[in-house]
This record gives C-alpha cells, structure tokens and sequence, in this order.
C-alpha cells in the first residue's frame, strides 16, 4: 500500500496534484505538465521561477519528457478496475467484494478494510446480516410513518370538518346579525310611527284648545273695545243724561272684567310627555324589556341546527315553568308518579286500574297532558329521555280530540316531536327528519306563545334541533307527553320533568 502511495506521488504533478499529461522538465530537473507550467510562467518575459523550489532560469526552456509521458499512461490501464460480474460490488479501493458492513461508519466494506486502521477498532457485521437488521429498522421506520400519516390524514380531515364549522358558524352569526338588526329596525320604525302618531294626536288636541281660547280672548277684547267706545261717548253727555244712565254703565263695566282662560291640564302633561320623547337614552330604556320578545331567536329556521350562547341559553332558562302532569288526561294504560312528574307505560306485574271514562281522558292514544293551561308568555321545561327508543314530545291544542283517532300535525293542533325507529322526526307535514349531533338524553321545549314559536332543544350539548313557527298558536295549549310501546322491556323507562337549573 506504501509503495502503491509513493508511486502515485511520484507521477504527479505537485501543481495540479493529479497523474502528468504531457510531463515537461525545467532547468532546475523538477518535472510538471505542460499546461500547469505555462499558467504558470504565463505573461512573464525574464526570470521563470519554478513552482517547485523557485530557483528562476533566465530562459523558458522546456524539455519534453516522452518517456516519464508513456509510464503514466501504462500506470493508468494497470489502475482501471477490470469490468466486474453483473450484480457483484467491489471496493473502490481494495477491489475485493463488499462482504462486511461498517456500523459505525454506515457504510460496507471488504476484508481489507476491515483490518485498517480506520476500521480496525469499529463494530461491524456481516453484510447479509447487516441488511436483514436494517431492513426490519427500515420497516419499522415505514409502519410509523403510514401510522403518523394516518393520523396527518385524520388531523387533516378533522381541521376540514373544523374549517366548514367555523365557515357554517361565520355565515350563521352574520345571518343572526343580519335578521337581528332587520328586525330591530322593524320594531324601532314600528315604535316610531307610534310615538309620532301619539304626538301627532296631543298636538292636534293641545291646537284645538289653544285655538278655542284665543276666539275666547278675541271675543273678549272685542267686547272691552265696544266698552271702552261707549263709557268715552257718555262721558261727553250733559251731567243730568250721564248719571241717568251711570248705574247701567257700571253694570256692565263690572261685568266685563277680562279673565284668563284656564289652564289645560292636558296640555302641560302633552308637553311633558313630548320632552321625554326628546330622549332617546329614556325611551330606550322603557323599551328595554319589549327587546328581548321582539329579537328572541326570530332568525331561526325550522329544521335548522345552531347553538345559543350563553346568554341566549341563559334567556331561555330564565321561563322555567314548573310543569306537572294531569292524571285526569292520562290514557289508561299509563301510570303517573305521585309528584306528577314523570309518567311510563304499565308493565307486566302491575295491578290492574280502572279510571273512568271521563271527558278529559285520551282513551285511544296513550298520552297525557300537562297540567298548566298555556295560553299566554313564555314557558321553558325539559324532559328527560334517558335510553328510550320511542317517545313524542311537544304541546298540543287543548280541544283536540281526545276519543278518536289523531294526526300530529300543525294544521291539527300538535306541534310535536319524535324518536321512533332510530329516527328523529319534527312532525309537520310533511315531517323534517332531524339529525343532532348527539342522541338527546334530555329535551328542552321553549313556548314563545304570543311570537307562535315552540322550540326543541337537545339539553346534552345546547343545540336547537327545530323550531315551529309561522301561525299563531289557539287560545290554550297543553304540553304533550307519550312515552311510547314497552318495546319488549327496551322502552320500558319513563319520561320524567326535570327541575330547570340556570346556566
């Protein structure tokens, strides 16, 4: 290997440091390439250094030298590495097969250099076993990745999913913002043209009083001036003719003292009124409760899902009615807990009952009502679902039918909602089937009874799954409640009314 180094040194050129191409040597005997040689003497005219020792000839005297040409180019056919067998690796140094792999180095290598000193010292393994080793790594490396772009691709759909919600949440709340401000404007100029008109009816009155009192001083003057003319005139008669006629004068001069039309309590209360009007600060907060009616989730369509805020949730809340059930509707096979708050279907075991047939009874459809007439305000209350898998919520007119056959609907006096065959249905007609995000445990109906709205909520995660509105509702309504078939034991639970915390 010395030798091998020390011949290749001897070969080459100690400027460009690679084997001589044309070799030339100059006075001093050192030898360089042709080329090497005049870039280096390159525009010089006297004294040539050499690059080697620097001594400087005064001439450029080259001499060729053929001979030193020919055994590099024999050194180089001799170093070609002869053509090696398909498939078959060899060291670029040693050229013996790459049988050994160097752990350290991460790279293979052949038996020679396995005893070098710059592999002597380092771990190394077979090349088969090496490669078997780095492919079970290389797998591993490749079943984490798939597993980390599963979850890229996973983490990528869900921020999809995330995008579209926020997207859908946007064009919702500057949709609320939008009808909320609309409305608002309605009730303002509805709220305007009132106080106008008002103001517009007092000033026409408060004229009308103003106009008669000034005929009434018009009238006045006009009887002191014909007054003030006669008294001159009768000053100007002889004394006799003037006292014969004196006491008359003084009569009417004593009935004709000016008086000052009264003052119209009316009119000072107008111009009070019309000052308060003035302030718009005043009026706004005696408008402050009409607000909440006019704007309460106005903007909502059936069928369409949103989440109130807080404080919208907070609003609703604030109707909690204390809704009980009525044991005289109740349909017979229906058992009622002694504190009228929840109700299921009987069940093998239980004993018999008889009810009478009274009027108020369902006796075809198993249901029953609530207690409270709702016939005015607003009302909130929730209904626990739990597990069940059939179940009808809502209100209803209470001068349905309760002896024959029903239709839930609007147009017949239910507005209801149902679980029935795993599918959430708002029964209009036709029915819109509903899709929450999460299976209600608990419901929660919101009565705006003078805006001719019912609201349903899931309670589990706030959301609004429909909302019935359009007409108004008939002079009573009475909560609704069926509890379903036993379903084998799987819808044997019950439905109860659930105290309403805020919040």
């Amino acid at each position: 290997m010395a030798a091998k180094k020390r011949l290749k040194e001897e070969v080459s050129c100690s400027v460009c440091l690679e084997c001589f191409a044309d070799p030339v040597s100059v006075e001093c005997g050192h030898v360089f390439c042709l080329s090497c040689i005049t870039r280096c003497w390159e525009g010089l005219q006297t004294d040539f250094p050499c690059p080697q020792c620097r001594e400087t000839s005064k001439n450029k005297t080259l001499r060729p030298i053929r001979h030193l040409g020919n055994i590099v180019e024999l050194l180089k056919q001799l170093h070609t590495p002869s053509a090696s067998p398909p498939g078959e690796n060899l060291c670029g140094e040693h050229e013996e097969k790459l049988k050994l792999f160097c752990e350290d180095d991460q790279e293979p290598i052949c038996v020679i250099c396995r005893e070098s000193k710059d592999h002597k010292a380092h771990s190394v393994l077979p090349m088969q076993e090496a490669a078997q080793e780095y492919k079970k790594t290389l797998h591993g490396h490749v079943e984490r990745l798939k597993k980390e772009l599963e979850s890229l691709q996973t983490w990528e759909a869900e921020q999809s999913r995330t995008s579209s919600e926020v997207e859908g949440n946007f064009k919702n709340q500057v949709e609320v913002i939008h009808s909320t401000f609309e409305l608002l404007k309605k009730f303002l100029d509805k709220e305007e043209q009132k106080l106008l008109s008002k103001l517009e009816n007092e000033h026409k009155e408060n004229m009308k009083n103003i106009q008669e009192k000034l005929s009434e001083l018009e009238k006045q003057q006009s009887t002191h001036q014909e007054l003030i003319t006669e008294i001159g005139g009768k000053c100007l008669l002889p004394d006799v003719e003037l006292l014969k006629e004196v006491k008359i004068i003084l009569n009417r001069y004593g009935n004709a003292k000016a008086q000052k039309p009264p003052e119209d309590v009316a009119v000072e209360r107008t111009l009070k009124s019309i000052g308060e009007h003035s302030s718009l600060q005043e009026k706004l907060l005696e408008l402050k409760e009409a607000f909440p009616a006019e704007l309460e989730k106005s903007y909502i369509k059936p069928g369409e899902s949103t989440f109130p805020t807080t404080r919208e949730w907070t609003y609703i809340k604030k109707w909690a009615t204390a809704v009980t059930l009525d044991p005289y509707t109740a349909h017979g096979k229906l058992i009622l807990s002694e504190d009228g708050r929840s109700v299921r279907r009987v069940r093998c075991g239980d004993r018999a009952r008889y009810l009478p047939n009274t009027p108020q009874r369902f006796t075809i459809y198993v249901v029953v009502l609530g207690t409270h007439r709702l016939s005015s305000g607003r009302h909130y209350w929730e209904v626990e679902v739990g597990d069940k898998t059939d179940w009808i919520l809502g209100v209803c007119d209470e001068s349905v039918n309760r002896k024959g056959r029903i239709t839930l609907a609007p147009e017949d006096g239910f507005w209801t909602v149902w679980l029935r065959d795993d599918n959430y249905e708002a029964l209009t007609f036709p029915s819109t089937l509903l899709i929450p995000r999460v299976p209600p445990r608990a419901v929660g109906l919101f009565l705006d009874y003078e805006a001719g709205r019912l609201s349903v909520y899931n309670v589990d995660d706030r959301s609004l799954l429909f909302t019935f509105s359009g007409a108004p509702f008939p002079p009573t309504l009475r909560a609704f409640f069926y509890p379903g078939l036993n379903d084998g034991g799987r819808n044997a639970g019950a439905l109860r009314v659930l105290p309403v915390t805020q919040g």
